[in-house]
């Protein structure tokens, strides 16, 4: 099974997630948990959507015997 896993890094180097789906998450997804991990709704930051957070997303396999990813 593939999860897909989305971490943030503010900058001020606190890291946020895992966050985790099932499906790819779209942009608006990704776009609403940049703002939630930066707590300001204004889009003047140099990350993600304006933010100030740093997403990175990625597509994982999950080892379903060991329930790993």
């Amino acid at each position: 099974m593939k999860v897909w896993v989305v971490t943030g890094v503010s900058e001020s180097a606190d890291h946020y997630g895992p966050f985790l789906f099932s499906d790819k998450p779209t942009q608006e997804l990704l776009k609403k948990i940049a703002f939630f991990c930066d707590g300001y709704e204004e889009e003047e930051g140099p990350g993600d959507f304006g933010s100030y957070t740093y997403l990175d997303v990625n597509e994982t396999e999950v080892d379903e015997m060991l329930g790993r990813v």
